[in-house]
């Protein structure tokens, strides 16, 4: 009997169990029927938007930049090479004013020159009587001498004394000399056309040789020395061909700007040994410069002023084949990006010259209606499908 009953559990659990297979089976089939069908569908990338330029041919000549301060041509310590007291003074040296070439800007007392000038003429006269009659009497005693009349001890000494004061005479016209010398001296003249940047001479002071009196500079050249780097030099078209290249010279006074022209005075021989850049010096045209920026002042426009910190512009080559672009624009690897028909397009280009944000390239192959993208891209391809986004700006524009 408890046998019959164990057979008998285990035929109700065989069947339970191929009761549940067969629910699966028929549940899978049944769900693999009703399930929608999945068909591929494509998706459409999104457009980029960049940002753009239009390539303009730059036909004007490169800006090459510099910095520097003003300085005259020519600045000179005003001293004196003999020691005397003041006893006039040039009115520049007081009110730091103008003065012309050859002008006495410090005259010292003179009495002990003239009077060394008068003694020294008075002893060339006496020495000259002497030397007048010692040749008569010479002539008188070679006359004698070829009659047999004196003896030629005589006629010798009288040839020595000759001698001896041609000798003193030729040393006091040398001692006039220097006495003169000593005279002019006591009169300081100006060197060159110029004017006083600072003065400490005193009427009624005495000045001592090699001390500075003023200083002195000249206002009809004034120059602005700035550091040009090497790839700029090239750039620079004669510049070692002594051609007067120009130029335009900055300078800020009172919060307003004024401008100068400007030409290259000269370029030095040497390059500076820490930056290894090239002194180029400009000589400015004039004096009074032409206000640029601000409202006028009611000093009037300022000349160049010494020591002006000044931003200098010099004139590069000019080259049609060049174009100027944001230097963010130019791309690695020597290429720019290009819109071309809604299409990026890689061109490759050459950096000529970088002043600031600006470059200046040449493009090898610009398609006719290309655009220079100007907008940063994570990842760009020739190919690649693009927008303006200035067109989408009109089309928002048009809509409202």
């Amino acid at each position: 009997m408890k046998r019959l009953w164990n057979w008998t559990k285990d035929v109700f659990w065989l069947i339970v169990a191929v009761a549940l297979v067969g629910a699966g089976v028929f549940g899978f089939r049944y769900l693999g029927e009703i399930r929608p069908e999945v068909v591929a569908q494509s998706v459409e990338r999104p457009v980029v938007l960049v940002d753009t330029a239009v390539p303009e041919a730059f036909t004007v000549p490169i800006p090459i930049r510099g910095e520097g301060f003003i300085q005259p041509f020519r600045e000179v310590a005003l001293a004196t090479e003999t020691a005397g007291r003041v006893v006039e003074m040039h009115p520049s040296l007081e009110a730091r004013g103008r003065f012309s070439k050859g002008d006495i800007l410090v005259r010292l007392d003179d009495a002990a020159a003239r009077a060394s000038l008068e003694q020294t003429d008075a002893n060339i006269a006496s020495t000259e009587a002497r030397l007048d009659l010692v040749e008569t009497q010479l002539a008188r005693a070679e006359t004698l001498r070829a009659r047999g009349v004196i003896p030629q001890d005589q006629l010798d000494q009288l040839e020595s004394q000759q001698t001896e004061l041609t000798a003193s005479l030729t040393a006091l016209r040398a001692g006039r000399r220097n006495a003169e010398i000593a005279l002019e001296r006591t009169a300081i003249h100006a060197p060159f056309d110029g004017a006083v940047l600072n003065s400490t001479v005193e009427l009624g002071a005495v000045a001592s040789p090699g001390l500075s009196l003023a200083n002195l500079y000249s206002v009809d050249q004034l120059e602005v020395t700035v550091p040009v780097r090497q790839a700029e030099a090239a750039l620079i078209p004669g510049l070692f061909e002594e051609a007067q290249g120009s130029a335009r010279v900055e300078a800020d006074f009172a919060g307003r700007t004024y401008q100068w022209n400007a030409s290259i005075a000269r370029v030095d021989n040497a390059l500076d040994q820490r930056t290894r850049t090239l002194d180029v010096t400009l000589r400015l045209e004039d004096m009074m410069g032409q206000q640029v920026s601000g409202t006028a002042a009611a000093s009037g426009a300022p000349p160049a002023l010494i020591n002006s910190f000044a931003r200098v512009v010099i004139d590069g080559v000019q080259d049609n084949s060049l174009y100027a672009i944001p230097s963010t624009a130019y791309r690695d690897r020597d290429t720019v990006w290009l819109y071309v028909d809604g299409t990026l397009t890689v061109a490759g280009a050459e950096r000529v010259h970088v002043d600031g944000e600006q470059s200046f390239v040449r493009i090898g192959d610009l398609p006719e209606g290309a655009e220079i993208v100007t907008s940063s891209l994570d990842t760009a391809f020739a190919g690649m499908k693009v927008r303006k986004a200035d067109d989408e700006s009109r089309r928002a524009d048009a809509s409202e």
